[in-house]
């Protein structure tokens, strides 16, 4: 009996710690949960529903996972781990979304022909560039991508009579121009003007149609183009003449500054939902600062300059290309530490990079601020009726030398 009793113990005694090893490794992964279920993680929502992210764009918003009609496997490029998360993917995780949706489109790779990024129409581009470059396509644009989403969009429809939860959300974000500003900034003024303008009201004509899918306001994320003057791929310019360079930069700084304005006047006038608006070069020449500042040993008032900057690279891009300049090639080089380059490649950000748009972007979600509702606009260049003619469609005024 005593046998018995000892065995009994034993098997006991292993039961509850098996029960209990087992517990202690399984909570904390339950508590995440519970944690990811319940915890508010946003303005936006503090309880169970739908959270979904919709991303449409080019290469910098683009995962490469997609939800419907992807593109040959052949024409895209496999995603290197060290590159890090899209601004779009740690935007998402910010947020707390359940899921992310994307339609966005890289630039493909392995073509015959010459081919860009997305662009926000690729009639517009193709109208306005006939006869000035040869065989350059663009493949993708917005009206594409909306077009692809509603389609998808009717699949999760829910069915008749049933109604949504009242904290879910839909979120979507808008991230073009980066190649429509390079390939306009080699057109003539004039030319490169009426291409922005329509394109900036193609793209707000997109954006109504997916406030009329959506048959309520919306949400959009529509950041602010950055500088593509100081991406690498238009510094690889110097190689032509100081004149030619000087004027092609000359240029390209008024036509971004053209588009930014422009898009930032057309999204505050919009009624068809609420504009986030991040200003994604202030944020990435912040990080610059940062690193000048630090490298010659000199702080400003903030305190700016006196930490270690995240960026010990801020010109150079961490993938080098052997050969000719163009983002297919095959044959590259990859630095050592490419979390420490402010860029990827010759015309996309490294991840920290992108992590650092996501969390400005978060910030202005979850406080609310938008450009088109209760909110002021940033003093832009000023308007001017009389300027029509001289400097596009929508009435822009610039400074004397632009």
């Amino acid at each position: 009996m005593r046998v018995i009793t000892k065995i009994h113990a034993c098997i006991a005694a292993t039961t509850i710690f098996i029960l209990y090893f087992s517990y202690t490794r399984a909570s904390p992964h339950i508590q995440d949960r519970i944690n990811k279920v319940w915890k508010p993680t946003t303005a936006l929502s503090s309880s169970l529903g739908s959270h979904r992210l919709v991303v449409f764009g080019d290469d910098w918003s683009d995962n490469g996972v997609y939800r419907f009609s992807p593109p040959p496997k052949s024409t895209t490029r496999n995603r290197d781990p060290d590159r890090g998360d899209m601004w779009t993917e740690a935007l998402c995780k910010g947020l707390g979304c359940d899921s992310m949706d994307n339609f966005a489109r890289s630039i493909p790779t392995n073509v015959d022909i010459a081919t860009i990024g997305s662009v926000v129409d690729t009639d517009i581009f193709a109208n306005v560039t006939e006869g000035k470059r040869n065989e350059t396509l663009a493949l993708f644009d917005f009206r594409t991508q909306v077009e692809q989403y509603m389609k998808f969009d009717l699949f999760k429809k829910r069915p008749s009579g049933e109604v949504a939860e009242d904290n879910s959300w839909t979120i979507y974000t808008v991230f073009f121009g980066i190649w429509d500003l390079l390939e306009y900034s080699v057109l003539d003024k004039a030319d490169a003007l009426h291409a922005m303008d329509r394109s900036v009201e193609e793209l707000f004509h997109n954006l109504d149609i997916l406030a009329e899918h959506a048959g309520e306001p919306i949400s959009v994320v529509l950041p602010k183009v950055v500088d593509v003057t100081f991406l690498p791929r238009f510094q690889s310019r110097k190689n032509d003449s100081d004149a030619i360079f000087a004027h092609h930069q000359h240029q390209s700084v008024f036509l971004w500054t053209y588009w930014n304005t422009a898009l930032s006047q057309a999204a505050a006038a919009w009624e068809g939902g609420d504009i986030y608006m991040p200003d994604l070069n202030k944020i990435i020449m912040d990080a610059v600062r940062e690193k000048q500042l630090y490298s010659k040993q000199i702080s400003d008032a903030s305190g700016v300059g006196k930490q270690m900057p995240l960026f010990d690279e801020v010109e150079q891009p961490c993938l080098s290309l052997n050969g000719d300049s163009v983002l297919q090639a095959a044959d590259v080089e990859k630095c050592a530490d490419p979390a420490r380059y402010l860029f990827w490649d010759e015309i996309h950000l490294s991840g920290p990079a992108h992590n650092l748009i996501a969390d400005a972007v978060a910030r202005m979600v979850q406080g609310d601020i938008t450009i088109n509702r209760g909110q002021t606009p940033a003093q832009g260049p000023s308007v001017d009726k009389k300027n029509n003619e001289k400097d596009g469609k929508f009435n822009l005024k610039f400074p004397p030398g632009y």
